[in-house]
This record gives C-alpha cells, structure tokens and sequence, in this order.
C-alpha cells in the first residue's frame, strides 16, 4: 500500500505545478466582460503581471505590464512572491521525491519522501492562500456598492487553475507522507524480526 501512496504522489505532484505554473503565467486572474463605456466585444482581465484587454475580432490579447502604484502595491508584491515562491517550494519537493523514491535502485529513503511531502504540501498551501486571498479581494469589490461598474471584476479562470493545482500539490504530499507512515511500520517490523540462516 505505501508503494501505491508513493507513485500517487509522483504522478500527481507534476500535474499541480503545472497547473500552477499556467495560473501564475496567465493573465486572468480577474475578469470583466462587457465593461461599462467600453465597446461590447472587449474583455479585460488582470493577473500578477499584465493586464490584458481582448477583442472578439481579434485573434489574440493585447496586455500590457501592471501600472507601477498596482505592482508595488504591498498584497500585490506579497501575492507574487507566494506564487513564485511555492512554485519554487514545489519543484524542490518533487526533486527530492524522486531521489527518495529511488525506483531505479529500491528500497526508497523513507526520510527524504516524508520531507518531500511536507514541502509539497505546504507549497500548495502556499498557493491556496494566495489565490483565496486574490478571491477574496474581487469578492468584496464586488459586494461594495461604491465600487464603479467598470471595475466590478469577476473571479478569473487562473484562480481555477490555483485552487487545483494547490489542492493537487497538498494531496501528492499526503500521498508521499503516507507512504512514509506506512513503509515506516513494516521497516520496524522486519527489523525486529530475527534472521533466519539455514545450515
């Protein structure tokens, strides 16, 4: 069973930093289609980087960097440095699940996994936090009736992607920490075994 947790969480630490690499990458992390005093075929969104506005007959986005006051804006520099730093966080952790994993020479580094689990499942927690927070802020513009119609955002695809691929990230290190616990309790119990040599 803890080889089973294992390969789970090999296969399904990849696929959230993925996830999270595109959410972090992509400029929507709010959304506004329809915009008042604007034409009805533009779309804008914002992520942590640019601000993009797309029309309908064009084949791509026009975006442009976040104007300087929104990038140095304090929540705005904290939000892009947990997202680049759990990226980082979780690129490490599955380094080091492979190494510990050793499925080219077993027996695993019990030790080295269960680390790995806690990094990974702490970088998506990480990006949970960040993309929450992010959630959070749209929702209450949204609530407030003094916010303008041109600036009522909507909750942005990349927010999807982060709450996936964070939730991802925390099951993989479950799954790694798992195995641990596991293997950990038959390691003990064939060790205390006596040996059994044969004259």
């Amino acid at each position: 069973m803890g080889t089973l947790s294992l390969l789970w969480g090999l296969a399904l630490a990849p696929m959230g930093w993925v996830l999270l690499l595109a959410a972090t990458a992509a400029p929507r992390w709010r959304e506004l289609h329809e915009r008042p005093g604007f034409p009805r075929d533009l779309s804008f969104s914002d992520g942590l980087w640019e601000s993009c506005v797309e029309a309908l007959v064009q084949p791509g986005p026009a975006c442009r960097t976040l104007p300087e006051d929104t990038a140095r804006f304090w929540p705005m520099q904290v939000l892009r440095a947990a997202t680049v730093g759990s990226l980082l966080l979780g690129a490490l952790a599955y380094g080091l699940a492979v190494l510990g994993a050793r499925l080219w020479a077993p027996p695993p580094r019990h030790n080295l996994v269960a680390t790995a689990g806690l990094l990974l499942a702490l970088a998506g927690a990480l990006y949970l936090g960040a993309a929450a927070y992010m959630a959070h802020r749209v929702l209450e513009d949204l609530a407030d009736p003094q916010t303008p119609p041109a600036d009522r955002f909507h909750l942005g695809t990349c927010l999807y992607l982060g709450w996936s691929g964070g939730g991802t990230e925390v099951l993989a290190g479950v799954c790694l920490a798992t195995s641990f616990c596991r293997n950990r309790g038959l390691v003990g119990e064939a060790a205390a075994a006596p040996y059994e040599v044969d004259y």
